[in-house]
């Protein structure tokens, strides 16, 4: 078939009201019909990159045409098309995705596209995306289209040529021209950076060779899970665990920190949940030798007495959202300086991720990425995803970030915090903006004790620093003790241990000895409470404490 022109019927008067609200199978629908005539052979035999039509109203020759059309708006076209461009030899292709969209496409133009070089084709349809994208990009950042057409079309087509010839090294040239082009468009309206930030989901399901084969690509990623998690990764997945070393030293990837498991922190007394992050933040360094920078839970966990055990474990930054039920308020700007109840304060970043694997996130990526370049003092989007999972999209936007920050740029979320400007705010949230899930999870999970479990914990807390104060004020009584014995009760917080010790370190008078009751408060003030005594006991003489 000699092409004429590649055609792209599109639900839209023209790209100022393009549909990017579009979900699921339209969205992947719509997506496929741009990019699939993007091949370079196809791009070769036309001579010419594709042109953008409206559905009800497509050309009025089809000869030679090949015309792509998105399946969900097949009933808009005008009665008889169909058949006058099978009369007039037309190809009309309807891709349900992009992969069977670029076969049906080399089918109906039978062009042999399969011995083409397979990097070069996937970074010729990544650039049919990034077109697309930096179209809408720029209207939705109220500018003016102001790419050179000419120069765009002729170093694109040129590079499909020499793609045919399977001249790589040129072709690859005239490619590096056409996103300087596109890079060079964005500029004059966002002449700064735009971050990327990707974020891959830990369970222990996908701990595996999903994992390996994410660790062993090139675009930085972000690994998001608790600390146990991580530590059955080491444990039980030897060549995995040393693939990600690997990938930690070359900078393609950063562990984020946490917990060893996420418990519910905003419920735990204080000191529980400092020793909860203890825990995590050893078992990090045990593990990497380094300590955690950024700190991530998936689980609902967020409150405001946070920043200020982050900040004493040293922590650079924090994930301002989890991945769970509950409800945390977002902050102004993608990052944000989060302040804790005692004033610290630690860069966070405080918008939700989007979906990687769904194709409506990248039909509407323009309108998301100038929401950020209009409110964010750092223009920045983040992307969620399992190992080995993400759509062909997000795949040719990893592809873009390769060739060109047109779109932005992957980075590290520990070099995110350390090289980005500071924000110019503080986000000081209230308590009452955070809503946490436990209760309904555990009725849910069918749990015995959803609150007494929460009251142990408090009560175990009191006991534990009731029997520390105890030991303290045996040590003060009787001076220093041997290294055995501080050893004996540093570790034992039973009360009776402890108290006994106090009662032996005291001074005793030379008269008689006689039964007596010694009564200790633990804390450092004057309080009245009611003592049980056995009934035969002589209660002391009321005096003063």
């Amino acid at each position: 078939m000699k092409i004429s022109e590649l055609s792209v019927l599109l639900p839209c008067h023209s790209l100022e009201d393009f549909p990017v609200y579009h979900e699921g199978q339209e969205a992947d629908e719509l997506l496929a019909t741009w990019c699939c005539l993007w091949h370079p052979a196809l791009l070769a035999a036309a001579g010419a990159l594709p042109v953008v039509h409206r559905v009800d109203m497509p050309p009025e020759s089809l000869d030679g045409r090949l015309v792509a059309l998105p399946p969900f708006c097949a009933d808009r076209l005008p009665a008889g098309f169909v058949a006058r461009a099978e009369r007039e030899a037309a190809g009309l292709v309807r891709p349900a995705n992009r992969n069977d969209g670029v076969l049906a496409a080399l089918a109906a133009a039978e062009c042999a596209g399969s011995g083409l070089d397979a990097e070069l084709t996937a970074d010729y349809l990544a650039l049919g995306f990034c077109r697309l994208q930096m179209e809408l990009l720029t209207r939705q950042m109220r500018y003016s289209v102001n790419i050179d057409e000419t120069h765009f079309a002729r170093e694109a087509i040129a590079g499909a040529h020499a793609a045919v010839r399977h001249e790589v090294d040129t072709a690859r040239e005239h490619l590096t021209r056409c996103f300087e082009t596109l890079l060079e468009a964005r500029n004059r309206f966002y002449p700064v950076d735009v971050y990327l930030l990707d974020l891959t989901l830990l369970a222990e399901s996908v701990l595996g060779p999903a994992l390996e084969t994410e660790l062993s690509g090139d675009t930085p990623t972000n690994l998001f899970g608790p600390m146990g998690l991580v530590a059955t990764l080491h444990d039980s997945h030897p060549a995995v665990w040393t693939a990600l070393l690997a990938a930690i030293d070359r900078g393609a990837a950063h562990l984020l920190g946490g917990e060893l498991q996420e418990r519910a922190l905003p419920l735990l007394p204080l000191e529980t949940a400092r020793d909860s992050l203890a825990r995590g933040t050893r078992r990090y360094e045990e593990l990497l030798g380094r300590l955690p920078q950024v700190y991530a839970r998936r689980r609902a966990g967020l409150w405001p007495g946070l920043p200020q055990l982050l900040v004493k474990f040293g922590y650079q930054g924090a994930l301002h959202f989890t991945l769970d039920d509950g409800r945390f308020p977002l902050a102004a700007q993608s990052k944000t300086r989060w302040e804790g109840l005692d004033s610290s304060t630690l860069d966070a970043y405080g918008q939700l991720p989007s979906d990687a694997d769904k194709a409506e996130t990248f039909l509407g990526l323009s309108r998301k990425m100038a929401d950020s370049m209009d409110n964010d003092h750092v223009a920045t989007v983040a992307f969620a995803h399992w190992p080995g999972a993400g759509s062909p999209w997000y795949q040719d936007l990893r592809r873009i970030a390769r060739l060109s920050p047109v779109l932005g740029k992957f980075t590290l979320l520990d070099d995110y915090f350390a090289h980005t400007d500071m924000p110019g705010r503080l986000s000081k949230f209230e308590p009452d903006q955070y809503r946490t899930p436990y209760l309904k999870q555990a009725v849910v999970c069918r749990h015995s004790d959803a609150v007494s479990a929460v009251v142990r914990e408090h009560l175990d807390q009191s006991r534990r620093a009731a029997a520390q104060s105890i030991a303290t004020l045996a040590d003060m009584a009787r001076g220093p003790a041997p290294a055995d014995a501080a050893s004996a009760h540093g570790c034992d917080e039973r009360m009776d241990q402890v108290t006994a010790m106090l009662a032996a370190a005291l001074p005793r008078a030379s008269s008689p000895s006689a039964n007596r009751w010694l009564v200790v408060n633990p804390l450092s003030f004057t309080r009245r409470i009611g003592v049980e005594l056995p009934a035969a006991a002589h209660p002391p003489a009321i005096a003063g404490p």
